[in-house]
């Protein structure tokens, strides 16, 4: 009796299992290699989104946990005013004077405002701020529109001439505002010094809110509407930034649906009210 046919039919049936058994293993691994490939391909996703939201904004970082916002119910008509002139910006919550985060009750919280604030306008002190909030107020960018239009005459240091993209900005400011130019982008950067003071402790709320309460009058004066504080100010940012950007008004036209712009325009301004 030939014995290796005796075992011919069992080894052909155990080759048959394993070779089962060796695909189900392949196609576990496939499975595993693009769970592993769709959790690389996410990760970097969001990574990509972290940095985009980074160099999108500039300066140090505010993708940090924002302080939770009060809804303004305790607040006086002129500060909603202040609240929301101050709102065209982002990093409100460093940088507004009418602090319905709580902020400045908090050390991490003054301190990122004191970096935001040194960032864009050098040592933070309350000479500074003042200095720089009253430039901003009576020349800023603005007195380059007016150079351009010939409406002053440049002083000696000031800049004279201009890139074809500023050309076409500030064109574009003599048509649609020819007696205001960039004024917003003025008025509302001085909101952001004085806050930013505040926030960060060198100024008190007292002489911050003054300025406030003039670069707010000086914008009710110059402009009819929320809607024309921030287009103006687009303007403005575009033209400091070198670059057309909508980033800005994109964010106002999404607070605009808020309670912070519930404060009409026309609004009387009171000293008492700070």
């Amino acid at each position: 009796m030939n014995i290796s046919l005796f075992f011919k039919a069992p080894t052909n049936q155990l080759t048959s299992g394993g070779s089962q058994n060796n695909s189900a293993i392949q196609s576990f691994s496939d499975v595993l290699m693009l769970i592993l490939v769709l959790l690389i391909l996410v990760a970097f996703i969001v990574i990509m989104i972290v940095v985009a939201n980074f160099f999108l904004h500039g300066g140090p970082s505010m993708i940090n946990k924002k302080p939770r916002p009060s809804d303004g119910k305790e607040l006086t008509p002129t500060q909603k005013f202040i609240l929301a002139a101050s709102s065209v910006t982002l990093g409100r919550e460093y940088k507004c004077l009418i602090d319905i985060w709580g902020t400045r009750n908090s050390e991490k919280g003054k301190q990122r405002a004191k970096e935001l604030y040194e960032w864009g306008w050098g040592r933070l002190t309350a000479d500074n701020a003042r200095t720089a909030a009253e430039e901003c107020m009576n020349s800023g960018y603005n007195k380059r529109f007016l150079i351009y239009t010939g409406a002053v005459q440049p002083s000696e240091g000031d800049k004279t001439d201009f890139s074809d993209f500023q050309k076409l900005l500030l064109d574009e400011m003599r048509e649609k505002y020819p007696e205001q130019g960039m004024l917003a982008w003025d008025l509302v950067r001085t909101l952001s010094i004085v806050g930013g003071a505040y926030m960060g402790g060198a100024m008190e709320y007292e002489n911050a809110a003054e300025l406030a309460l003039e670069a707010c009058r000086r914008l009710q004066q110059s402009f009819s509407s929320w809607d024309d504080v921030a287009e103006n100010y687009t303007l403005g940012y575009q033209y400091w930034r070198g670059r057309l950007s909508t980033d800005r008004l994109k964010y106002y036209k999404k607070l605009s649906k808020t309670w912070v712009y519930d404060i009409p325009w026309d609004t009387p301004l009171k000293e008492e009210e700070l």
